[in-house]
């Protein structure tokens, strides 16, 4: 056999090798699919950016995806998701991989990118990494050989282990839900009247929140509005202020506020999940003939105070649902999570600009907004149910510019819907895992009060904003009950297995 022909067997031998390799990869990647999934397809793309879970949060998971590229839930695996995740932890020297016997190490960044350590260069991907070194060792190798997160090793142990590690968690979550949703059908959408929804363009802007010592704003006493300092002078911006009913000044509510059970069951649940604050949309529509603000939807940012860049995703992400939904913006929540629900001087604030915001151009194009606060652990509520306060601000006087707002108690109604909807149930289990591994998560196993648990308060603060399908009344055939109480039973179930795992 000649030389050129034993090379020509080695090079043969050496593509089977590396087509087998990926073939594995393939099937490594793919999180062990079955019951008819889509063959997944694991070619290494130049970008694999988490952004994409933004765009398809809402879509359905119950039908077939392709797992290589994003979870169950729709959600797009990168280093940044896996270090948010806390599967990955951010550090020096803690990729590495080999190639025709180099050996090249880097940095892995919190924004999840690479930082190679010879020259400090960073690269956006592994691809990008793995083929910059590939060149360094052979110019002229113009192809792609394998998979990189399978020729990067992090602390010693194949990359795309940790990514299959992942998939199989977020594959988990999804499959706890189904027990709930398998048993009861529900619309796809909610019938909501239309409604305009161009004003909210330029209201959607960066969120505004509170970061604030929970247990000093426990103990600080809730203050009247006229004990307030003026803007010129230095005051606290974390104060409560006491919300004034129109009654204490003679006068009549400016509009009546509707708020759907679905809207407040979601609130409640966004809320108790963590010890942190947080914050979302409200979304409904205006009357203008019967001066009626009916709040029919909310929208939580799923997004941390420091993650501006997300912020801004989760913003547009809300902002297209809105419109799909024929809805506009017509207020925003947040949560004071041990502290009672009375705004502070920096809501008032960001309240008065929403309204502002708000406006419009005419009276045709003026929409409403008001601010509802959700105190889920207030320390002074005997009650396991959370404490709302749904608030408005009045300007203050011409003549006296230098004032603040005053905040003025809004009352409202609420409207039981007939069934939970599907973006409920999606959000519920988007919002669990989120929160899920984050330092600030509740431990729903823990005891709040006495001998109750987190997860039991939880359950009776939700109860009576259950919708009518899941509801115990009164006349009802012995039949009927056993089904209700069945439904009861899957939804609690549905819970659970978002929170309890």
């Amino acid at each position: 056999m000649s030389f050129n022909e034993k090379e020509s067997r080695k090079l043969r031998s050496k593509e089977a090798k590396n087509k087998k390799h990926e073939a594995n990869d393939a099937i490594e990647t793919s999180g062990d699919e079955k019951n008819g999934d889509k063959t997944v397809e694991t070619t290494e793309h130049e970008e694999d950016s988490d952004c994409g879970a933004l765009n398809n949060a809402f879509a359905s998971t119950s039908a077939s995806t392709q797992v290589g590229r994003k979870s169950l839930s729709g959600q797009t695996c990168s280093l940044k998701t896996l270090i948010d995740d806390q599967v990955l932890d951010a550090g020096e020297g803690m990729l590495m991989m080999e190639y025709m016997g180099a050996k090249f190490i880097a940095d892995l960044l919190p924004n999840g990118t690479i930082r190679w350590v010879d020259t400090k260069q960073i690269f956006s991907t592994p691809s990008a990494w793995v083929n910059h070194c590939k060149k360094i060792v052979n110019p002229d190798n113009s192809g792609k050989t394998g998979s990189a997160w399978s020729t990067i090793r992090y602390k010693g142990k194949r990359l795309d282990s940790y990514k299959l590690r992942w998939y199989r968690k977020q594959k988990k979550i999804v499959s706890n839900c189904n027990l709930f949703e398998s048993s009861l059908s529900f619309p796809k959408s909610m019938d909501i009247p239309t409604c305009n929804a161009s004003l909210i363009r330029e209201h959607l802007s960066s969120i505004q929140t509170i970061e604030e010592d929970v247990e000093k704003l426990r103990k600080r006493n809730i203050i009247e509005h006229k004990d307030l300092s003026n803007r010129s002078s230095i005051q606290d911006l974390n104060v409560m202020v006491k919300c004034t009913p129109f009654s204490a000044l003679e006068r009549i509510q400016p509009f009546t506020v509707t708020i759907s059970t679905n809207a407040l069951l979601l609130i409640d649940f966004h809320c108790h999940l963590t010890t942190g604050e947080v914050v979302g949309y409200l979304g409904g529509n205006w009357d203008i003939t019967s001066h009626n603000l009916a709040i029919l939807q909310a929208f939580p940012c799923r997004s941390r105070l420091a993650d501006r860049e997300r912020a801004a995703l989760v913003e547009e992400e809300i902002r297209q649902n809105l419109e799909q939904r024929n809805m506009n913006v017509v207020g925003w929540y947040h949560s004071h999570p041990k502290a009672a629900p009375q705004p502070t001087v920096k809501d008032i604030e960001s309240q008065m600009e929403y309204q502002i915001a708000m406006k419009g151009e005419s009276d045709s194009s003026y929409i409403p907004c008001i601010g509802l606060i959700c105190s889920p652990y207030d320390e002074w509520n005997k009650s396991p149910v959370s404490t709302y306060q749904s608030y408005w601000v009045m300007p203050p006087p011409e003549y006296r510019p230098q004032e603040y707002g005053k905040p003025m108690q809004m009352l409202h109604t609420v409207t039981r819907d007939s069934f939970l909807t599907q973006d409920l149930l999606l959000e519920m289990r988007l919002l669990a895992h989120f929160y899920i591994e984050s330092r600030d998560a509740v431990d729903f196993k823990a005891i709040f009060k006495g001998d109750i648990t987190y997860w039991e308060k939880l359950q009776i603060s939700l109860q009576p904003n259950l919708p009518r399908d899941l509801q115990l009344t009164e006349g009802q055939t012995t039949a009927q009950a056993q089904v209700q109480q069945q439904a009861l039973s899957h939804f609690w179930a549905f819970l659970k297995g978002l929170i309890l795992v």
